[in-house]
């Protein structure tokens, strides 16, 4: 079985730069440090986890809060603590889920997600306690990652506008959320940078499902035909577009549709939907990079924004 002088013979670093990049990734330079984890990769080397545990008093493992209206096999969840996992994994750490926002002993840091606005005293407790890294954005706290749904919206509602769409609608989420705040006021923003008008008529709300989606375009289409219309979620697009389809209206010849989410939803509809990626994988990646980098002392100056990339379909 390979050891610590192994790798160190492999990659021409110091056994103290090889102990470093395992245990104190934030110490060590990040290409020396993906020069040693390939080292590692290729060999059989394997961390004696209990002894470091008892060297450093750390259990190496990291607690990702996922509340209960989150269902965990929803791309969204799915995708997202993969790439946590994932690269928790490069950095010596493991994961376990909670659905309660509680913590124990048997953690060294703490990743939360989902949360809606009346959480975030709860987490600002924990925080207290521990390393803890948010998904999501807080004026209260500035350890953060998040998509940048503003821009997204903001974006998207642009590049619509820009093909030549004048009376565009919104369908935005019933839900008490930053993200859901976030998305409308891109829209309404890219809206009135545009000159273009705000009708109270081309707002409506829905909840997060095709069927909700589909009847809120029959809500809105019953007293306005907008030339597109601007979903805050791949699901509601789909719902949306089947309802327009009811009435033959012709997409996007008559109206223009688009969505947000570009978890594979928007492959599954005729046209196939325009919409705005929400870059998971690299979410989930800084998420684990941060609270590792908190755990090793690192602070975070202030929260991230991931800006979504418009993946052109047939839709617009």
């Amino acid at each position: 079985m390979a050891t610590i002088k192994d790798i160190a013979k492999m990659t021409g670093c110091s056994a103290m730069t090889v102990s470093r990049a395992l245990n104190n990734p934030a110490l060590v330079k990040p290409e020396t440090r993906r020069k040693i984890l390939a080292a590692v990769e290729s060999s059989d080397y394997t961390q004696n986890r209990v002894a470091r545990s008892l060297v450093k008093g750390c259990s190496y493992n990291i607690l990702v809060y996922i509340p209960s209206m989150l269902d965990i096999s929803e791309p969204f969840v799915a995708h997202t603590v993969s790439a946590i996992g994932e690269r928790l994994g490069m950095s010596g750490y493991s994961l376990s889920l909670r659905r309660s926002m509680a913590i124990d002993n048997n953690c060294d840091g703490v990743i939360a997600m989902g949360l809606n606005i009346e959480d975030e005293e709860s987490f600002l407790a924990i925080a207290q306690k521990k390393p803890a890294v948010l998904y999501g954005n807080s004026e209260r706290f500035t350890n953060w990652v998040d998509v940048d749904n503003y821009k997204g919206i903001y974006n998207m509602t642009c590049y619509i506008a820009d093909k030549g769409y004048k009376d565009i609608a919104y369908i935005g989420m019933d839900f008490h959320a930053h993200y859901v705040i976030q998305r409308k006021q891109g829209f309404m923003d890219a809206i009135a940078d545009r000159g273009l008008p705000l009708r109270d008529e081309y707002l409506v709300t829905a909840e997060n499902s095709e069927k909700s989606g589909f009847d809120a375009c029959e809500r809105l289409i019953a007293t306005a035909r907008p030339a597109a219309i601007v979903c805050a979620t791949d699901l509601i697009a789909v719902g949306c577009i089947h309802a327009l389809q009811r009435h033959k209206i012709q997409i996007p010849g008559d109206v223009a549709v688009s969505g947000f989410d570009g978890f594979g939803m928007e492959r599954t509809v005729f046209p196939v939907l325009t919409t705005a990626r929400q870059p998971l994988y690299r979410v989930g990646a800084r998420l684990a990079d941060a609270v590792v980098n908190l755990i090793n002392g690192v602070p975070i100056a202030r929260g991230e924004y991931i800006e979504p990339e418009i993946i052109s379909g047939d839709s617009v």
